[in-house]
């Protein structure tokens, strides 16, 4: 489980660096400010959905809000990538998204699909007995 969890922090960290490189031309002149701007806001959400299953997937297993909200924030790589997919034809866009949809199809199944709390919590205690009480 570490292992995922330090996957995913490297997966949050490698984004914000990797996506320039992937999509860098050295053809164009520059971009329009809004979509830079969406762009932008749109990888930091995918980023931060990994640094946000690595932070907190050890307690993700006892709570199902924290569970629900990692799910919702990986439907957006997932969805990303499956956009990313359908609509570009350059071979390291698929292999960006291809890998994107892989990650984060495996930290959904680890993290946020067992739906079962770990079996490995320490039993509850017997109540204590008292003695009836006496009139």
């Amino acid at each position: 489980m570490i292992f995922l969890r330090l996957l995913s922090f490297l997966i949050g960290i490698v984004i914000p660096m990797a996506l320039p490189l992937v999509l860098s031309d050295v053809g164009t002149r520059g971009m329009p400010g809004w979509p830079v701007l969406g762009g932008l806001f749109g990888m930091s959400l995918v980023s931060g959905s990994f640094l946000y299953l690595a932070l907190l997937a050890s307690r993700m297993r006892r709570s199902i809000i924290l569970r629900i909200l990692g799910g919702l924030l990986l439907l957006l790589p997932m969805a990303a990538s499956v956009a990313v997919l359908l609509t570009r034809t350059q071979e390291e866009m698929l292999w960006a998204g291809g890998g994107l949809l892989a990650a984060s199809v495996l930290m959904f199944i680890s993290f946020v699909f067992p739906g079962i709390p770990d079996g490995r919590q320490r039993p509850m205690r017997k109540r204590d007995r008292q003695e009836p009480a006496l009139p």
